[in-house]
C-alpha cells in the first residue's frame, strides 16, 4: 500500500540490471515501514522473471557474525545445486572459502587485501549465478552487519554497473550506525539508488484496513483510531487490527464490520523490544529521565524532569539529546538550553 513509486523505482533497476547494467539499491526506513514487504514484492518479481534470487539478512548480537548476510544469502542460493563450477572461479575459490563451506580451505591465509580480494570473488561469483537471466540479491537489516561485510557491499556498489545483478540492502534509519553513514557516502557519490520509505497517510491506512479486513469500508472511527495510535507504521496497523479483532472489540455482523468504544492501542513485544534497547544504550539515566517524561505526555517540559528524577538540568539535557540521536525523540522548537522542547517520536 502506498509503495507504486518506491516499487517502480526496484522494478526499472532490476529490468536495467538484467540488461547488464547492474547496481545497489538500498531501502531506508524505520522498522515496521515495509522494507522487507518491498523486498518480498521485488522478490516476487524477479523469480517470476526468471532471475536467480538470494536473500540473507544480518541479525542482532553483541558481536556480530562476520559476513553473515553474505554467507546466508549465497547458501540460500546454491543450496539445492552446489556452488558453480565455472573456471573463472577457480582464482578465487580460496577467497570463496569464507563463504561457501564447499570451498573452504583449512588454514588459508588472511593476506592483507583479503577484503578486497572477496569483495572481486563475490562479485565473479554473483555474476557467474546470475547467468544470462540476471540475478537479485537481497541483504536485510543490514544496520546490524559485522564492519566486513559493509566493506563488501561497497565494493560491489562500485563494481555491479557492467553485471547483470542487482542488490537490494535494507537499512533501519533509527539504528544509527556505519551502514546508514555507508548509504548516505554511496548516494551522495552517485554509487547506490537510496530509498527512503515514508509512513502512511490517512487514506493510505484506511486502504490498507480495507484489505486486511477484506472489506468494501470500515467501520467509522477506525481509520481515525489507527492513524492516532499506528501513526501510518504498517506493521502496528496490522497489529492493532488483529489486536482489536482477537479481543472482540472489532468485529462483524452479517457482513459489515463494526468497532467498539474500548479500541485501546497495544505495544506489540518486537515494538516495545526495540524501544527498550534503544533506552537502555542511553545509560543509566536514561530509562528513569524517559519514564517521568512519559508520565508527563507525549510532549513534555524537560524543566519539570530534573526535580522528579533528582538530576540537574544539565544532566537531563544530555540524556534528552541521546534520545534525539537514538530516535526516541523529535525536538520542538530552537536547540537552545531554555527553549528547547521535546516531543517522544511515536504515540506508542
Amino acid at each position: 500500500m502506498g509503495r507504486d513509486l518506491e516499487l517502480d523505482a526496484l522494478r526499472c533497476a532490476l529490468s536495467r540490471a538484467r540488461g547488464g547494467r547492474g547496481g545497489l539499491a538500498v531501502v531506508l526506513g524505520e522498522a515496521g515501514v515495509g522494507k522487507s514487504r518491498l523486498a518480498a514484492e521485488l522478490k516476487a518479481v524477479a523469480a517470476n522473471d526468471g532471475c536467480a534470487v538470494l536473500t540473507g539478512r544480518a541479525v542482532q548480537g553483541q558481536s556480530p557474525v562476520a559476513f553473515r548476510p553474505l554467507t546466508e544469502a549465497l547458501r540460500s542460493g546454491f543450496r539445492a545445486t552446489g556452488p558453480p563450477e565455472g573456471e573463472e572461479l577457480a582464482p578465487f575459490r580460496a577467497a570463496l572459502g569464507r563463504l561457501v563451506p564447499e570451498w573452504r580451505q583449512k588454514d588459508a591465509p588472511r593476506s592483507d587485501d583479503f577484503l578486497l580480494l572477496l569483495g572481486e570473488a563475490v562479485l565473479r561469483l554473483l555474476s557467474v549465478a546470475a547467468g544470462s537471466s540476471g540475478g537479485l540479491v537481497i541483504l536485510e537489516d543490514l544496520h546490524w552487519a559485522d564492519p566486513d561485510t559493509l566493506v563488501i557491499l561497497e565494493y560491489l556498489a562500485d563494481n555491479l554497473d557492467a553485471e547483470r545483478v542487482l542488490c537490494l540492502a535494507t537499512i533501519r534509519t533509527e539504528e544509527p550506525g556505519p551502514a546508514f553513514g555507508l548509504a548516505a557516502s554511496l548516494a551522495a557519490r552517485r554509487a547506490a539508488r537510496v530509498l527512503e520509505l515514508d509512513r502512511l497517510g490517512a487514506p493510505e491506512i484506511e486502504e490498507m484496513a480495507r484489505a486486511c479486513l477484506g472489506a468494501a469500508s470500515v467501520p467509522e472511527g477506525l481509520t481515525g483510531a489507527l492513524t492516532a495510535w499506528t501513526e501510518g507504521v504498517p506493521f502496528l496497523i496490522e497489529e492493532l487490527l488483529a489486536s482489536w479483532i482477537g479481543s472482540g472489540v472489532l468485529g462483524r455482523v452479517s457482513g459489515e464490520w463494526w468497532l467498539g468504544p474500548a479500541a485501546e492501542p497495544i505495544v506489540p513485544v518486537s515494538f516495545s523490544q526495540t524501544v527498550l534497547r534503544r533506552v537502555a544504550a542511553l545509560g543509566g539515566d536514561g530509562r528513569p529521565v524517559l519514564s517521568a517524561a512519559a508520565a508527563l505526555g507525549r510532549s513534555f517540559d524537560w524543566r519539570l524532569l530534573s526535580k522528579m528524577v533528582d538530576l540537574d538540568e544539565r544532566a537531563v539535557l544530555a540524556v534528552l539529546r541521546r534520545g534525539l540521536a537514538a530516535q526516541l525523540l523529535v525536538a520542538e522548537g530552537p536547540p537552545s538550553t531554555d527553549r528547547q522542547a521535546f516531543c517522544f517520536r511515536h504515540a506508542l
